[in-house]
């Protein structure tokens, strides 16, 4: 949180920051603005944030302007117990701000007066822009819908939910959200909007705002060391939403800078997967330590352990395994491109598609988060309806090992869930019943629809049974050069944001400050990856340059085979 570590710690840190920043900075004329959102207490998002913000000021230079503030109902149903907007404020202009506004009092006077009455520090007095598409009301129906489930910890809106006094106040605060933004980003030359969330409304509605009027949108990641999506308008397709735009731009890319570079990086991917059975990292963060090893080296050892796991579950032996990973069911929904109305229709029809197939055995399991995103014990209730179903069985998740995972699961089902890109690396098949980031680049068999859905599971198990698997070589390879790809070659090291593990308490302010002062800039990464993103229009930060043929070689050259 931002108020880890102790006070003089924190003062060493905007000390020490302001310095850095304050002679790194080109210095910026006129209107252009970089606007940031710091609307969330952790010092690691906002510290992810600015620093990306700042790169992106020394390629085009530009103000900084900081969006914060706190809503009540985000603070209780995330638990941040304080979130200290005024050290928030202290931390932005350490870090080059020219100005801090609070989203929530200035929605609360839209609310109150109908105008956003929007005054920005170091700027002009600039009226709103008249060629701006509106507000889609579908949009903010969507956004609306997705922050209330979060907010309540729902599967889904209960019906007649819009008639409900809390829904239209909600209803009124998310539109007092866009009508905020919009007035913020008329205020400058908007150059980027910058933010660690890009769903629910006080940050969707930022979004919305910024690709309505064409600003690029740089999305940080709350993971690794510097890991962004950035997406330019120019690159758009006319998709839904922002997430979906990003499947196909990453899907692309991996193709031209991956696929085609898969001989030259290959021993590097290899080595990536291994150290991903060990599971250092993200995804599936949940699972830690020696519980999370997969220790399997060959078929005998599989199933072996197969053996053990199929007795234990009361499984019959002689039938396939599928796993069906439930997902965290309040969460975003609605905001990438999903054949089901949302997460739980999806996992109560597949678990009803089963009670009707025993030719497989069906391992259902939650989420490890499932108690942060559902007050309706909904994996329970659904768990409760098929408990004469001996072929089906509901576990929780941390309840099953790595290396009963991989040795059970013939096949995997998800939404788009992170083992949609682990489990093929391993050669185990997932289907999708929606996209991911990553199911444009070749993982995994992603269903168009509900009938291609039930055509992929069928298929699936049926070729299961009889030893084979839809699983193709490419796949696999695919899923382990991703595996590289996002684990290494989208996460930049630089000294000015230490890892994720790193912590949020005394340890990140004072590692920082000593980078700070005694690191200089001139040859770290971040400045060139950012560089390099902004000047090609590139939908990640990389590490290196994977499209200059020389900078790949030297890349991989320690881990290749002589």
């Amino acid at each position: 949180m931002i108020n880890a570590g102790s006070r003089p710690q924190f003062e060493q840190l905007l000390m020490t920051a302001a310095t850095y920043w304050g002679s790194r900075l080109p210095r910026a004329e006129g209107d252009a603005c970089v606007v940031v959102e710091a609307l969330h207490p952790d010092v690691r998002v906002l510290l992810r944030n600015f620093v990306l913000a700042n790169a992106i000021r020394c390629v085009t230079p530009a103000k900084l302007v900081v969006v914060t503030g706190v809503d009540p109902r985000w603070q209780e149903t995330l638990h941040w117990e304080e979130f200290d907007v005024d050290r928030i404020r202290s931390f932005a202009h350490a870090f080059g701000a020219s100005d801090v506004v609070d989203l929530h009092e200035l929605a609360n006077g839209f609310e109150a007066t109908g105008e956003a009455d929007v005054r920005l520090r170091g700027f002009g007095d600039r009226p709103p822009r008249r060629d701006v598409p509106a507000l889609d009301p579908a949009y903010l129906d969507t956004i609306l819908g997705a922050t209330l489930c979060r907010l309540d910890l729902l599967p889904r809106l209960p019906e007649g939910a819009a008639s409900d006094p809390a829904y239209r106040e909600r209803q009124r605060k998310t539109a007092a959200f866009s009508a905020v933004y919009d007035r913020i980003f008329d205020a400058v030359e908007p150059v980027a909007f910058v933010t660690s969330h890009v769903d629910y409304d006080q940050w969707g509605m930022g979004v919305d705002s910024a690709m309505r009027r064409d600003i690029p949108v740089v999305y940080a990641q709350s993971t690794g060391s510097m890991k962004a999506y950035a997406l330019f308008p120019e690159k758009r397709a006319g998709l839904a939403s922002y997430r979906a735009e990003l499947t196909g731009q990453i899907g692309e890319y991996f193709e031209r800078a991956v696929w085609a570079n898969r001989d030259r990086v290959r021993a590097n991917a290899e080595l990536v997967t291994a150290r991903a059975k060990g599971n250092l990292g993200r995804p599936s963060w949940w699972r830690a330590g020696a519980f999370a090893t997969a220790e399997l080296r060959n078929e005998v050892e599989r199933n072996q352990v197969r053996t053990h796991a199929l007795q234990r579950l009361e499984f019959e032996p002689d039938r396939p395994v599928v796993t069906v990973f439930s997902h965290t069911v309040s969460d975003a929904l609605g905001t990438n491109k999903e054949i089901f109305d949302d997460l739980g229709q999806w996992f109560e029809e597949t678990a009803a598609h089963a009670s009707s197939d025993d030719s497989a055995n069906w391992l259902f399991l939650d989420h490890p988060s499932q108690i942060r995103y559902d007050s309706t014990g909904f994996f329970d209730r659904v768990a409760a309806r098929y408990a004469d179903r001996p072929h089906m069985v509901f576990r929780p998740s941390t309840s099953i090992s790595k290396n009963l995972l991989l040795s059970l699961t013939d096949v995997g089902v998800t939404v788009r869930g992170s083992v949609s890109n682990e489990l093929p690396a391993f050669g185990i098949p997932v289907i999708q019943a929606g996209w991911s980031e990553w199911s444009a680049c070749g993982l995994s068999h992603v269903a168009e629809d509900r009938p291609a859905y039930w055509n992929l599971l069928d298929t699936a198990i049926e070729l299961a049974a009889k030893g084979r698997t839809i699983l193709g070589a490419e796949q696999r390879e695919r899923a382990r050069l991703w595996l590289w790809f996002y684990r290494c070659a989208a996460d930049v090291p630089t000294p000015l944001v230490p890892a994720w593990d790193t912590g949020a308490g005394g340890a990140l302010l004072r590692t920082l400050s000593v980078n700070m002062s005694h690191v200089e800039s001139d040859g770290d990464p971040l400045f060139s990856s950012v560089a390099r993103m902004w000047e090609r229009r590139e939908p990640f930060l990389t590490r290196f340059d994977l499209l200059a043929p020389d900078a790949l070689e030297s890349a991989v050259l320690p881990f290749r085979s002589h």
